[in-house]
């Protein structure tokens, strides 16, 4: 499957405002003979930035809420009993105490970009200013923080 989102953009006419959304172009072919090609909408269509942005953040969040399951499943299915109790109402302190024992890195990750931007921001204030960022698991976060984004890469 090949994927590619789209702005779609229709202009306004005289009165009306232009309207935009977002798309993606699906192509996908299942090797047995079946093809299936076009675009299908992402979101509605807005008449100004702020609709277009808050449509982006909810298909945003829905695609965490997958991620976040499927990375459940995984872990499932290989077998680990290891799980992080995290819970928004956790100062960063305590949060980051418990990202930094696990030792998979990509565990800490995705598990650190599970939680609410508010919170991403909180941790990574208190990582980046009272952890030792040149050794252990401080040190991966300082070098893979996407602070535009609030994300852990």
């Amino acid at each position: 499957m090949k994927g590619k989102l789209t702005l779609d953009i229709e202009k306004g006419d005289n009165d009306n405002k232009p309207r935009a959304s977002v798309s993606v172009t699906v192509d996908i072919d299942n090797g047995e003979g079946s093809h299936v090609a076009g675009s299908v909408p992402l979101t509605g269509k807005c008449s100004s930035y702020k609709l277009l942005e808050s449509e982006i953040l909810k298909t945003k969040e829905h695609l965490d809420t997958l991620l976040e399951r499927a990375k459940q499943v995984y872990e499932a299915e290989r077998g680990e009993e290891e799980s992080l109790d995290i819970t928004e109402t956790m100062s960063a302190r305590e949060i980051w105490d418990a990202l930094s024992r696990t030792e998979d890195p990509e565990g800490l990750i995705a598990k650190f970009n599970s939680m609410t931007l508010e919170k991403r921001l909180e941790v990574a204030d208190y990582v980046l200013a009272n952890c030792n960022v040149f050794s252990g698991p401080a040190s991966l976060f300082s070098i893979r923080y996407n602070s535009e984004e609030g994300l852990f890469e």
